[in-house]
């Protein structure tokens, strides 16, 4: 699938299906995106229909957590404010996770519970394709 097969009622839609968020991604974080590196954040409602993407684009693949904290440290109060939840897209090269993608992935589960946000997934986006990071082991079970 890709985003040109979203649904027609995307908007009212919950991102809880990880194909359909997979979609999603595809869509927010273009190709140009991926291959500079940038992070994309759909942020959802209490319903977990995403209401509005965010792309970053300065953040190069090689960025440490750190960077990727000052976003989420913005965002997140006010989506925990609105009980929402938030799809991230980490454009990069290449599907095959490193051990940077696991970090920020860590980073970003753990930013999440800090602020009680759902995170509905993690997902690395490249010019190949879109790949969902697992789920954390809590969530999983």
């Amino acid at each position: 699938m890709s985003y040109q097969d979203l649904p027609d009622d995307i908007r009212t839609t919950p991102l809880t299906d990880p194909a359909l968020q997979a979609d999603v991604v595809d869509l927010m974080v273009g190709i140009h995106e991926r291959r500079g590196g940038a992070v994309g954040l759909m942020v959802c409602d209490d319903g977990d229909r995403g209401i509005q993407p965010i792309v970053v684009n300065d953040l190069p693949e090689g960025a440490g957590e750190d960077e990727l904290l000052r976003l989420l440290e913005l965002v997140l109060p006010v989506v925990a404010a609105a009980r929402g939840g938030l799809l991230v897209g980490r454009g990069r090269r290449g599907l095959l996770p490193t051990d940077h993608d696991r970090r920020w992935h860590q980073a970003t589960v753990e930013a999440c519970h800090r602020h009680g946000v759902r995170l509905l997934g993690f997902h690395l986006a490249s010019p190949e394709g879109v790949a969902r990071m697992p789920d954390p082991l809590e969530t999983a079970c």
